[in-house]
């Protein structure tokens, strides 16, 4: 079968600016907005594109390039200077003490000798001994072919026990919100990981929906992604629902989800002694400790579970 990549192919020579001249503006809204949906931060735009046009006023009248600059250059002129907090004297200054600073070893040096016989001067104070710097290769990509993955999945392959969708962005919207559904009827899949997908409120609101339904999935990983709080308390209250997940991590969302999504973390693995592993940075005291000790608890219940 075609792999999801190679499907894309065949878009690499449409001329995108010659279809977007051809859109009404009914359109381009309508374009807008599944944008907003597909890449709620605008990171794939350049920076000075990110911010969206929010106003509909109309302009006023016609730019007149010429009466802007004449009234900058009068701003400028009537500006009153401002008084240095330093009067420039002209002298020059040099930084006292800069030619006496030592490194560690030109210090150890000067003691076990007497004198200063390390002379290797500033540059052994930027450059530290004995180091080298070495360069960490980029992470590969993931091949995994996304499409040939739902149909597996869809068609509850008994072969197919793990999903690792990490670091796929181009995944669409849509296509995270089928696996999914697909996942609710799944009954081979023990591991899912959407980790650094772009996944958005929509998607955490299918996860929801998967979790009080499937039975089972033992762990999720649905960090690094644009969860917002809303989105993170419905994955959290789903999981009063369901029993079978033992892992579950949120970390490192596109922003902080907040005192209230954290309680409300507490309180599940209080009430879900399923769950021994929870990956999340809790940023209050309060729950971090309730959250501690819930976890702590959850994994003797396991131990005593197994003995028994």
């Amino acid at each position: 079968m075609t792999s999801y990549r190679q499907e894309l192919e065949k878009y690499k020579d449409i001329d995108e600016d010659k279809i977007l001249r051809e859109l009404s503006a009914e359109e381009l809204a309508q374009l807008d907005l599944e944008l907003a949906e597909m890449d709620p931060e605008n990171v794939l735009l350049p920076a000075g594109l990110r911010q969206r046009d929010q106003t509909q006023k109309s302009p006023t009248g016609p730019l007149d390039r010429e009466a802007l600059l004449q009234h900058l250059e009068k701003q400028a002129l009537e500006a009153a200077e401002r008084q240095d907090l330093v009067p420039f004297t002209g002298e020059k200054k040099a930084i006292l003490g800069m030619y006496t600073l030592m490194s560690n070893k030109q210090y150890y040096d000067a003691i076990c000798s007497g004198t200063i016989s390390n002379t290797e001067g500033i540059n052994s104070v930027v450059k530290p001994d004995s180091y080298s710097y070495k360069p960490v290769p980029d992470e590969p990509p993931n091949p995994t072919d996304v499409e040939e993955t739902l149909r597996r999945i869809q068609t509850n392959d008994e072969a197919l026990q793990e999903v690792n969708l990490n670091n796929i962005k181009d995944i669409p919207v849509a296509t995270l919100k089928a696996i999914c559904e697909a996942m609710k009827a799944n009954t081979h899949v023990r591991k899912l990981s959407l980790v650094a997908t772009r996944s958005n409120d929509p998607v955490a609101a299918a996860v929801a929906e998967m979790l009080m339904e499937n039975k089972t999935l033992e762990s999720l990983n649905i960090e690094s992604n644009f969860i917002t709080s809303a989105g993170m308390l419905s994955i959290i209250r789903a999981m009063h629902h369901n029993r079978s997940l033992t892992e579950l991590k949120v970390d490192n969302q596109c922003q902080r989800l907040g005192d209230s999504v954290e309680m409300e973390m507490a309180s599940m693995l209080e009430q879900c002694p399923s769950v021994v592993r929870f990956g999340y940075h809790f940023t209050q005291q309060g729950p971090r400790a309730r959250a501690s000790i819930a976890i702590t608890n959850n994994n003797e219940l396991r131990r005593k579970q197994k003995k028994t």
